[in-house]
């Protein structure tokens, strides 16, 4: 109080700076030990809780070293994160005799892909994910395009018939047979999924089955055995189906129509997808409703700083949805 009184007397007498400094070194020479080391104690524990409750309150996926620790299945490839993630969704990159990195991610995948299907003497690989937006047909598409340029015969299947986006990605326009038209028919007529099939137009031996129609009872037609049929008959046509499937964490769809995939790749997004999105696809794998499943990651926003490491690319283990997908993540 005698300091406090005294400087201000010092500074309505229009005091020196001098005074002013020698009022605040008193000031701090009257604090004891104790108050100091409580002050001083308090000043570093300040910062370090609030990184504690950023680290907390953080559920994002945020970096491929730390979201491979989490899994109980292989990691088989990674995306770069190039451009903006919107405009990309949507789009074929991958280009006959082009050496870019997302290429080069493309043809990692692809070489993994095809050692876990030699594992299994299948043909068909479904594209999944726990959500709208972490880019599962964005890789699918992009997939199927990579294996076709192997000159392998691949059909790309639009098995989301709740949202389909293959229409978009190919720029194509909707055939009346559809996917969605042979699972509704009573007949098996494959007449139908011949006429459903059309060229992709990007390049030579890929071949499209949109979803077609969205139909008002998505999860029955899956569960049909028409679905069966369907790949028995396509599987003697192809030696590669790629189906692009309706996230897992939203509907029911995909964990229907996995029992035709002999392999399934998982998709998740950094700085989209959440750590609990990884527990949930866990434990599907623990009860038994996924097999055989693969994981890629998006939107590696590392990989550039990486690129001519193998570590991320290399086969290895790193151990209300409904029509429209009204909740897509913001």
């Amino acid at each position: 109080a005698v300091y406090t009184a005294m400087a201000l007397i010092g500074f309505g007498a229009g005091a020196t700076f001098p005074v002013v400094l020698n009022f605040i070194g008193s000031a701090f020479r009257e604090l004891s030990g104790t108050a100091f080391s409580i002050a001083l104690f308090i000043g570093l524990a300040i910062p370090v809780i609030y990184v504690c409750l950023l680290m907390m309150f953080q559920t994002k996926l945020t970096s491929v070293e730390d979201t491979a620790k989490m899994f109980s299945v292989p990691l088989v490839g990674t995306i770069p994160l190039l451009g903006n993630l919107k405009e990309r969704a949507l789009s074929i990159v991958v280009n006959k005799n082009t050496n870019n990195l997302v290429t080069e991610s493309f043809r990692s995948l692809r070489t993994n892909l095809q050692f876990v299907m030699k594992n299994t003497d299948g043909k068909v690989v479904m594209f999944t994910s726990s959500s709208s937006g972490e880019g599962k047909t964005f890789i699918a598409s992009n997939m199927a395009v990579s294996v076709a340029l192997l000159g392998k015969k691949v059909l790309l299947v639009g098995g989301d018939i709740r949202r389909p986006r293959l229409s978009e990605v190919f720029s194509i326009e909707s055939n009346v047979e559809a996917l969605t038209s042979y699972l509704a028919a009573d007949i098996k007529e494959v007449a139908i999924l011949d006429k459903a099939i059309i060229k992709s137009n990007v390049v030579e031996g890929l071949d499209l089955l949109p979803a077609g129609i969205v139909p008002p009872n998505a999860a029955e037609l899956l569960a049909g055995v028409n679905l069966e049929h369907a790949f028995d008959y396509l599987k003697s046509k192809y030696d590669y189906i790629i189906m692009d499937s309706a996230p897992v964490g939203l509907v029911s769809d995909s964990l229907i129509a996995s029992r035709v995939a002999d392999a399934v790749v998982y998709v998740f997004r950094l700085d989209y997808s959440h750590s609990e999105d990884v527990a949930f696809l866990n434990s599907l794998i623990a009860e038994g409703k996924l097999k055989n499943v693969s994981v890629v990651i998006n939107g590696d926003n590392q990989k550039m700083a990486r690129r001519g490491s193998r570590r991320y690319t290399a086969y290895g283990y790193g151990y209300g949805y409904g029509y429209g997908y009204s909740d897509d993540k913001k």
